[in-house]
């Protein structure tokens, strides 16, 4: 994983000191896994020991590699109906964002920046709905109706 990934990740979890209590190691080998300057490599299991909710770089940076994005996503108790009706709203926004966007025949740089959070947050509302509909396949998950 690229030294920049190591970095960021340990600023979101509030700096080397911190890491290295985490991990249980000296705070001089958790600074060279970080440093670009030398040959030390932090491993896959001390990464995913170290992901969480609010720590994603590592998770990023893999979906990167593999050509993707990485958004997270918070589960919640939304009925299936409500996250339709969501999904719905929001993918409209996102193309009603693009469309105003190239009302002139091009994207340009500015543009491409709040165009991609509306789609970014379309993909959420979308992916907060499958897991929904894979949480009733399994028999899990809220009805289709609020209940109360």
């Amino acid at each position: 994983m690229p030294k920049a990934a190591i970095r960021r990740l340990f600023d979101q979890l509030g700096g080397v000191k911190r890491v290295a209590a985490k991990l249980v190691l000296s705070v001089s080998q958790t600074y060279a896994f970080a440093d670009p300057g030398v040959a030390d490599e932090i491993s896959f299991a001390r990464v995913v020991a170290l992901t969480g909710p609010t720590s994603t770089a590592g998770a990023e940076c893999l979906a990167r590699f593999a050509g993707g994005v990485f958004l997270p996503i918070d589960s919640d108790d939304t009925t299936l109906g409500e996250l339709t009706a969501d999904c719905i709203r929001e993918h409209g926004e996102a193309c009603a964002e693009l469309v105003r966007a190239m009302s002139d025949g091009q994207l340009l740089p500015a543009e491409v920046a709040p165009a991609l959070l509306a789609i970014d947050d379309a993909i959420r509302v979308l992916v907060r709905l499958r897991a929904g509909v894979a949480a009733k396949a399994k028999g899990e998950g809220r009805d289709t109706t609020p209940t109360g």
